[in-house]
Formats: structure tokens, sequence, C-alpha cells
């Protein structure tokens, strides 16, 4: 039987810090694109199995002096570069920050950004591009969305070569061998607490030769199941603790559009009249968290729960009316590849849940897939109690045993 070997990437990444000052002076509610997180991104390898069958590397479109100078084996392929690490390590923070400096992308600092809406199953929205905020001049799918800046996320292309040792001790490298995500953890780092972490996002774009075009997806990996993050709502971006509102009344956010059968988008014509409470228009509490009046409503006030400014010309009690469009991902059911009885790593019939699978000589022997990390602004958890914490994200990809 062909068992699994590994190598292990673990990315730890610090906490939310502001960056935003006004006049010398941070107001105590910020805007979710007014967050940064701030780490020394730690990519390390931590597995080294016996025989070694594993090289992890990146790829890069221009070359990177600074990787060989600290040790990376730097090769090129249909003009392409390619930096492998030493035979028995993994990707060093090192090596990493290095990589992703060079090449424009954030090695040390990630901001808040969204996808917009996405769906790797439907053609028309399954394009990924990773977008500034929205703000009051950007709410819906007519308005003109700025591209994230490379600097607010990172991107990664990884490289892998399996190989087998023959009997003159030589390495021979080995096309067709597919490689899995086998383990993935997010949460609050040792030195920290809190949530932020259910806001990374990885998106994977495999190679269309073998897995087909349109095959990229969001994975979510601080949950099982898969799901939808709501791409648009109202949200609490001014200094206060109410919902934002312009001349026209409250102002709907990011991407929707007004349901089929609905007359109007179904806010109140008339100010609002109630009392000074927080309201939930989001759905973002679940019932154990979910405020009563015998509570302080000041204390769950955050980006996306809020009160009713009585000055706002209309209102949304809900917003039952509008079709608030989302982003799908997949979560770990159906990413994380598990080994059976055998410790043999397999697709599951009809699906092909592998990241990449090694090339031929033409190829440099060599797989490879895209991932690009970021955080979903539009995540509940990217809310001012956040800040300052830190989180870490583990990986680790196998192929079988040669």
């Amino acid at each position: 039987m062909k068992k699994a070997n590994s190598r292990n990437i673990v990315l730890g990444m610090l906490g939310i810090a502001t960056v935003l000052s006004i006049g010398g002076a941070v107001s105590s509610t910020l805007a979710w694109y007014a967050y940064a997180t701030r780490a020394a991104l730690l990519y390390s390898g931590t597995s080294v199995f016996d025989n070694g069958q594993l090289e992890i590397g990146v790829k890069s479109s221009a070359e990177i002096p600074e990787l060989v100078t600290l040790g990376m084996v730097e090769e090129t392929h249909g003009g392409s570069y390619y930096y492998f690490a030493p035979a028995g390590e993994g990707l060093s923070s090192t090596y990493m920050n290095a990589y992703l400096s060079a090449r424009g992308y954030a090695s040390d600092t990630l901001m808040p950004v969204t996808s917009g809406r996405f769906d790797h199953e439907d053609s028309n929205y399954n394009t990924h591009h990773l977008l500034t905020a929205p703000n009051s001049e950007v709410r819906n799918p007519d308005a003109t969305h700025n591209l994230a800046s490379h600097a607010t996320y990172s991107q990664i292309t990884f490289a892998f070569k399996t190989f087998r040792t023959n009997a003159s001790g030589n390495r021979e490298y080995v096309s067709g061998q597919e490689l899995w995500l086998t383990y993935v953890q997010t949460r609050a780092s040792q030195t920290s607490s809190g949530n932020v972490a259910k806001a990374m996002r990885m998106y994977i774009n495999r190679d269309e030769t073998y897995y087909g075009a349109n095959n990229g997806f969001i994975f979510n990996p601080s949950v099982e199941q898969s799901g939808a993050t709501k791409v648009g709502g109202l949200l609490n971006l001014g200094y206060d603790e109410t919902y934002d509102f312009d001349d026209n009344g409250e102002i709907i956010y990011g991407d929707y559009s007004i349901k089929s059968g609905a007359s109007d988008d179904g806010a109140s014509n008339a100010p609002y009249a109630g009392d000074d409470l927080i309201w939930d228009v989001n759905n973002k509490w679940d019932w154990e968290s979910k405020p009563n009046n015998e509570q302080n409503q000041k204390d769950f006030a955050d980006t996306f729960t809020a009160t009713h400014s009585a000055s706002a010309p209309r209102y949304y009690e809900n917003l039952d009316n509008l079709d608030i469009k989302t982003a799908k991902y997949l979560g770990t059911d159906d990413v994380v590849q598990t080994k059976d009885s055998n410790g043999i790593l397999a697709n599951p019939e009809g699906k092909k849940t592998s990241v990449c699978k090694t090339g031929g000589e033409s190829v440099g022997w060599i797989g490879e897939f895209d991932a690009t990390i970021y955080l979903e602004g539009w995540d509940f958890s990217v809310i001012d109690e956040e800040q300052s914490h830190k989180f870490d994200f583990q990986l680790r990809f196998e192929t079988n045993r040669i």
C-alpha cells in the first residue's frame, strides 16, 4: 500500500490593529476597511518524512535573487521562476516574506477586503476579484468598485515535486502524483483571543488542464459545512452607534437587488420613532448571543448591529424585500481530504478534491496551484472588538508515498 507523506505549512498571523487616525485621535468605532492584521506571516514546514519524497516551493513570473541568497534552489520552466526549499525543509517565514514582498503582495499586513458576489457553480459569478470596502458611493453592482491593492492580501503559487530514490541513490521525479490538503486549523493564537480567524478565506485556483475550467473556489477553513457570506446590508461605518444614512435614508451597502415580486425595497418612509435599541437588521446574532431587554443594548453595537437614527428620512426594520447577494464558500468537509483505513488518499467518486497534480519532464515534474489568502470584510467577525487579536492558520499538504 502507498501511504501518505506530508509537508506542513503553518501561517501565523497577528491580529487586527487600527490604521486610521484623524487629528491624532482614533475613534472608538471604526469601519471594517480601516482594520489591518499585522503579522510576520509564518510558513514553516514542520513535517519531514522518512524518505523525503516531497519538495515544496513557490513560483514567480519574475526572478527573485534574494531567495537564492537565502538558500532556496532556483529553476526556470516556461518563462517562470520556481524556488524550492532545500531538501527536508519547509517554507520558512524568511522565504515567504521575501517572496511576497518582491511581488508586491502583503507579507506582514492584511487588510479586510471582499470578494463580492461569488458562486463557483455559476459561470456568471465565479470570477474571483478582491475589492476594496464599500462606501456611500459604491452601494450596489451598478456602481464602480475598485480592485483591492496587492498590498492588502497575499497571493502564493505553491509548487510541489515528488520523487523516489533509485538503487543508485539518485532522485527520480514522478509525474501524475496528486497532492491534497489534509489538515487545516484556524484559531485564536495562544497569546490572544477573539474570533477574527473566522474571517480568513483562501481562494484556491487549480490547473485547468486536469481540473477543468472555472474550477476555483473560496475555502473557509474555520467551518466544516459549505455556506455563504452575505456581501451586502446595513453598516455602521460612521463613528457612532447608528446605521449609516444620507439624505435619502439608511444606506444599503454592497451587492443586492429588490426581490422579484416586491413592490419596493421595504424601507419605512417615516423616520424611526422607536426606543433607542440595537437592531440586528443583518441577522448576525444567534439565539445564544442575542441581547434581551435586561442587557445593556449598547454593548452589542458594532459594524453590523446598531441603532436606527431618528434623523434618517427612512429606515429598514428588516431586509426582507431585498435579495442580499452572497459569496459562496466550501468548508473543510468538502476541501480537506481524509485517508482511508490503509492510509491512502484518493479523490471521492465524481470529485477532484486534490489541489494539484505533478506534471512531466516538460514542466519540470512540477505540480502547482494558486492560493489567495485574505480577510473577508463582510464576515461578521470583523468588528471593533477584534482589534489587536491574533490568530493562527495552519495547513498541511500530503501525497501518497511512491
